[in-house]
């Protein structure tokens, strides 16, 4: 595994398989938000139903296990019609979180505005889950819900974003310790949004090319192999040197 650290060691970039977060330590981090690759092969309820149990879960058991206690995973997924009808793909995806061990706690929207798309991927959802047994989210009286374009991407970036907007909301009502995780993080605008708010981050992402586009954003510095050994380390561990992470590729 490649792993980037910033200058100021608050984020780190993990170049490598979303589903094995080995990198981090159990109960590191405090809120995940990411926009998991979207829907687009195949047709079909069976064929969305698969999706959203593959993403429960081969990648949901690994964010339960670094997610701390009263941290909040939020997921940004978009829906598609598969030619005869709308999918309800949150609805797939919230019942195999469910059987997980997560519990819904928010759910909102993100409805695109000018978007290239005819009609797959214009309504967003924006669902909050935690880890069952946690305590649960006070519901509040703002809603969220957004009508914003599609931002522009990266020049060199090869997938979508999800809105700074959305990203600064959601870090504003999530648990304010811990570390803000994006286990799909693409060039990197969650990562982007927690250092602007001085928030350790941690970011994975298995392309390499997008990997190294997202550290020459960040302006990371790649460790060298002696050094990613603690590179996961318990924060609480000091070091010797007191040292204590749309349209959106595949995940296959």
């Amino acid at each position: 595994m490649t792993v980037y650290v910033s200058r100021d060691r608050l984020g780190r970039l993990l170049q490598g398989d979303g589903r094995r977060l080995d990198g981090i330590v159990p109960g590191e981090v405090g809120v995940i938000i990411t926009s998991p690759p979207y829907w687009t092969s195949g047709r079909g309820l069976a064929s969305a139903e698969r999706y959203a149990r593959r993403l429960a879960v081969e990648f949901g058991r690994h964010w339960r296990r670094v997610l701390a206690p009263g941290g909040d995973c939020w997921l940004v997924i978009g829906d598609r019609h598969d030619g005869r009808e709308w999918v309800g793909l949150d609805g797939l995806l919230t019942r195999w979180m469910r059987r997980t061990g997560w519990t819904l706690q928010a759910k909102g929207c993100w409805a695109q505005v000018r978007s290239r798309e005819r009609w797959d991927n214009r309504i967003n959802y924006v669902l909050r889950f935690r880890k069952a047994g946690a305590a649960p989210v006070r519901p509040r009286a703002a809603t969220l819900a957004w009508m914003l374009p599609l931002p522009r991407s990266h020049g060199e970036s090869r997938w979508d974003a999800t809105p700074k907007a959305v990203i600064r909301k959601l870090l504003a009502v999530s648990a304010k310790r811990g570390a803000v995780l994006d286990p799909f993080l693409g060039a990197g605008t969650v990562a982007l949004v927690a250092r602007a708010q001085g928030r350790a981050w941690i970011g994975v992402e298995r392309d390499p090319y997008m990997a190294a586009l997202a550290a020459r954003r960040l302006r990371l510095r790649r460790l060298r192999r002696r050094a990613r050994a603690s590179a996961g380390r318990d924060p609480r561990t000091r070091t010797s040197r007191g040292s204590s992470r749309t349209g959106r590729g595949s995940w296959r």
